[in-house]
């Protein structure tokens, strides 16, 4: 992303949520709140990191990659539609194991 408002996602998101905010539609938001301060993070995929980012079991301190955590926004259109929103970064591997790590046979997301 070039940091400009024209590029893909930012100008789909924008669409989405503008519509969002104009029509009253309801807008759900999953990720992680700052542990200071108001706002929320990963509100992206959040497993199948390499190195530093592995998961250890017992080992609460890193929680780059867990299951049950990653992020999406969802926006209800309207019965029956919904808008998805769910990103990745391409270094993330696919498929993972219980912890949230990459299992041997995995790929990086293309």
């Amino acid at each position: 992303m070039d940091g400009s408002d024209q590029v893909e996602p930012v100008a789909s998101l924008q669409r989405l949520l503008l519509r969002a905010q104009q029509s009253g539609l309801d807008v759900y938001v999953f990720g992680r709140f700052y542990s200071e301060g108001d706002g929320m993070h990963d509100v992206h995929m959040n497993q199948g990191s390499t190195g530093g980012f592995v998961h250890h079991a017992g080992d609460d301190a890193n929680d780059h990659n867990d299951i049950w955590q990653d992020g999406a926004l969802l926006v209800d259109l309207g019965d029956p539609e919904w808008a998805l929103y769910v990103a990745a970064f391409d270094k993330q591997y696919v498929p993972t194991d219980d912890l949230g790590n990459p299992t041997p046979d995995s790929q990086p997301i293309a």
